[in-house]
């Protein structure tokens, strides 16, 4: 079995309290869990009747992105109300798109990950999030149009088994991907046919228990460089090697310019996650919108 988005990329996250978990940390929290202090955006169910909606996030409690790069996680499942909400801030194309899904659950799982998108983007623009539009590069890589094209704003997301990441940034090429750790999708022989031999050795050095994340962190971190890229697999994997033991950090290990760099953390239990940008090293601050 193949990890899913190397063939067919994704490019395109139960609020009952909506909340954000807020975590700062270095330039890359190595394979580190997401943590941090809970804070709600607005009040209870009372305070959601008087306003008429849901304030899915809140853009008082969002701060100046600046030099850092934002990573934000979200689970995709989400109740009724909510996705109505968001499915309300989608484009025809999109709707027509979620429609195309066969499955529900994975219509209504595409309609969170845009929704949610579209809400992030509409804070720091300062926008409503029904108006922004969006353009598809050459190979899919998705960015902001129309009269945002100009902004400077960058991103880029990635989904796995009910969670979404996103990449925020300034000037910034983006890569993100995520990866729910599942052992059916890890096998020696996915590795040999994809990865560089300087990884795959690496990988054989790992204790057997070890093998599986050590294949996923190797797989995310490639993967968000081809999509920081814009490239896809016009570039191929094994034309360039990362880090994928435990004990080292995220990095780059030969094949690609200088001024890539990335991070990798755990956005929730079971899961890997890798962020690819380029330019000057930068902090980066992983934030959570959660459901409490």
């Amino acid at each position: 079995v193949i990890p899913a988005k190397l063939i067919s990329p994704a490019l395109y996250p139960r609020i009952e309290h909506p909340c954000f978990v807020s975590y700062r940390g270095p330039v890359a929290q190595e394979n580190s869990t997401v943590c941090g202090d809970l804070r709600c955006s607005i009040g209870g169910p009372a305070a959601r009747r008087k306003r008429g909606a849901v304030q899915l996030i809140s853009s008082t409690n969002r701060e100046e992105i600046g030099d850092e790069i934002h990573v934000w996680h979200a689970r995709l499942d989400r109740e009724e109300t909510i996705l109505g909400q968001l499915e309300s801030t989608l484009s025809p194309e999109e709707k027509a798109r979620a429609d195309r899904f066969h499955f529900v659950n994975d219509r209504n799982r595409f309609v969170v990950a845009r929704g949610l998108l579209r809400e992030l983007l509409g804070g720091y623009l300062q926008q409503a999030p029904a108006g922004l539009e969006f353009s598809y590069g050459q190979h899919g890589k998705p960015s902001l149009a129309g009269g945002n094209a100009s902004s400077g704003l960058r991103f880029n997301l990635s989904h796995s088994s009910g969670l979404v990441v996103y990449a925020i940034a300034r000037e910034r090429n983006l890569g993100i991907d995520v990866e729910h750790v599942r052992p059916e999708s890890a096998g020696e022989d996915i590795a040999q046919r994809y990865f560089s031999a300087r990884e795959v050795n690496d990988l054989r050095t790992l204790p057997p228990e070890a093998r599986v994340e050590g294949f996923f962190h190797c797989w995310t971190r490639k993967e968000a460089y081809l999509k920081a890229t814009g490239m896809g697999l016009q570039i191929p994997l094994d034309s360039f090697s990362v880090s994928l033991l435990p004990e080292k950090p995220s990095q780059f290990l030969g094949g690609v310019e200088s001024r890539w760099h990335m991070a990798a953390y755990h956005p929730a239990e079971g899961y890997v996650a890798a962020v690819v940008y380029d330019g000057a090293p930068c902090s980066i601050k992983y934030l959570s919108v959660d459901a409490h």
